[in-house]
C-alpha cells in the first residue's frame, strides 16, 4: 500500500483514468452544444477535422482510423457530409474498392466556421493554467495515447 508520500498513489493512477473519462465526455457535451448551431456534432465533425489533418483528401478508411470511428459509422457519416456538399467521395483510382474523399470549398468554410466557434470554447477552459502545467499535462495525455495507440487493434474500416 503506498504511503503518504509515495509520488504515485494507487488514488492519483485510478483518479487519472476517471477524470480522462470524464472530461472527454464533458468536452464533447460541450463542444456539442457549440457545434449544433451548424447542425453538427462532434461525431459530424470529427471526419471533417481529421480530414483537414490528412490534407484535405484521403481514403475513407484512413479517415476513419484518423477520427477513431468504425467503418460502418463512417459510411453514414460521409454519407450526410456528401449529401451536405462538404466533402466528395471517389473511386479510388489504384483500388476500386476504396474511395478518396476530399474537402470541397464548402467543407473547408464549415470547418474555419468550426474553428471559430470551438478555439473561443477550448482557451475559455484552459484560460488561466500554468503554461508548465499545460505543457506537462499534454505530455502525459501524449505519453499515454502514444500507449494506448500501440496496443490498439486496427479500426475496421468499409472503404466502399
Amino acid at each position: 500500500m503506498p504511503g503518504p508520500n509515495d509520488p504515485h498513489p494507487d488514488s492519483d493512477h485510478a483518479a487519472f483514468g476517471e477524470l480522462v473519462f470524464a472530461v472527454s465526455r464533458l468536452w464533447r457535451r460541450a463542444a456539442n452544444q457549440k457545434l449544433d448551431q451548424f447542425d453538427l456534432s462532434h461525431a459530424t465533425a470529427a471526419p471533417l477535422l481529421a480530414l483537414k489533418r490528412l490534407g484535405g483528401r484521403a481514403r475513407q478508411g484512413v479517415i476513419a482510423e484518423e477520427a477513431g470511428l468504425e467503418g460502418p459509422s463512417m459510411v453514414r457519416l460521409m454519407d450526410l457530409l456528401v449529401e451536405d456538399g462538404l466533402v466528395t467521395r471517389a473511386e479510388d483510382s489504384t483500388d476500386r474498392r476504396a474511395k478518396i474523399v476530399s474537402l470541397t470549398p464548402a467543407g473547408m468554410e464549415r470547418l474555419q466556421a468550426i474553428h471559430e466557434i470551438i478555439d473561443p470554447m477550448r482557451e475559455d477552459l484552459i484560460s488561466g493554467i500554468e503554461p508548465a502545467a499545460l505543457r506537462a499535462a499534454v505530455q502525459v495525455l501524449r505519453t499515454v495515447e502514444e500507449r494506448l495507440e500501440v496496443r490498439r487493434p486496427p479500426v475496421k474500416t468499409d472503404d466502399a
